[in-house]
């Protein structure tokens, strides 16, 4: 309920959908309203679905740190599996993690350097970066691609040129798709959007320029095709994406 779910979220939610179908176990999909969602709508939602029955539920997001920490002790008996959220999220003082709280996460960086290396190795030297906002997993993500596009390029012999932005937000607008018109007008081939809904703006750019994306968190290989089948791009996009594992992840947090 609520707005739309984004990639990362959509790749929880498939493995919590596939683990419920497989093991005969009841689930069900929550969702903050809108980019300004508060603590206290994510409270809000995690007590909704203890009211409804959840004895195990999966918060997806840093966002969720000082949720999860009234939730914890709010509701011992429940369990919560915390997504891209460390214990300094929850606990900013000393990072202490309850003992109902298993938290996931992920060396993004290294998605990211094979990324960057990959795309160098099939022959992009002029590559982009977009990130949303600077938080620490869309900066791992930042750095290992650039890291692997390098490492590429030395083993390669020849020069890269890259780009670089935060666009501050997790969602496309015409400020963002303005900044990735000029990139690849300018003569950037690829760009890695990585955070949220960011990559729309990305897409639509690419889309007028011949241009190439590279996904990120799950295989968004789907969009570029469900693009194309609407009609609403000339050809698919993506030419990979850096995936770390989510539903593999969640799934374990499960077991």
């Amino acid at each position: 309920m609520g707005s739309e779910m984004c990639i990362r979220d959509r790749g929880c939610w498939e493995a919590v959908k596939g683990y419920g179908d497989e093991n005969g176990i009841e689930y069900n999909y929550y969702l903050p309203s809108g980019e300004d969602a508060s603590d206290e709508d994510r409270e809000t939602l995690i007590r909704q679905a203890v009211a409804d029955g959840a004895n195990t539920i999966v918060c997806v997001g840093y966002l969720y740190g000082p949720a999860l920490a009234w939730a914890a002790t709010e509701y011992p008996d429940v369990h919560f599996i915390a997504v891209d959220v460390n214990g300094f999220d929850i606990n900013s003082e000393n990072g202490t993690i309850p003992e109902n709280v298993f938290c996931v996460t992920f060396k993004e960086e290294e998605a990211g350097y094979l990324a960057g290396y990959a795309a160098v190795k099939d022959g992009f030297t002029k590559l982009g970066f977009l990130g949303g906002m600077a938080v620490p997993a869309v900066i791992r993500y930042g750095y290992g691609y650039v890291q692997g596009a390098d490492a590429a390029a030395q083993e390669l012999g020849t020069n890269v040129q890259m780009n670089y932005y935060y666009g501050g937000q997790f969602y496309g607008d015409e400020k963002i798709t303005a900044k990735m018109d000029g990139w690849y007008d300018g003569g950037t081939e690829v760009v890695f959007a990585c955070g949220g809904g960011i990559w729309t703006s990305a897409a639509e750019a690419a889309d007028k320029h011949d241009g190439k994306l590279i996904g990120v968190d799950v295989d968004q290989n789907y969009l570029g095709v469900e693009g194309v089948e609407s009609g609403k791009y000339k050809a698919n996009p993506f030419v990979t994406s850096a995936m770390k594992g989510l539903g593999a992840a969640v799934k374990n947090g499960l077991d």
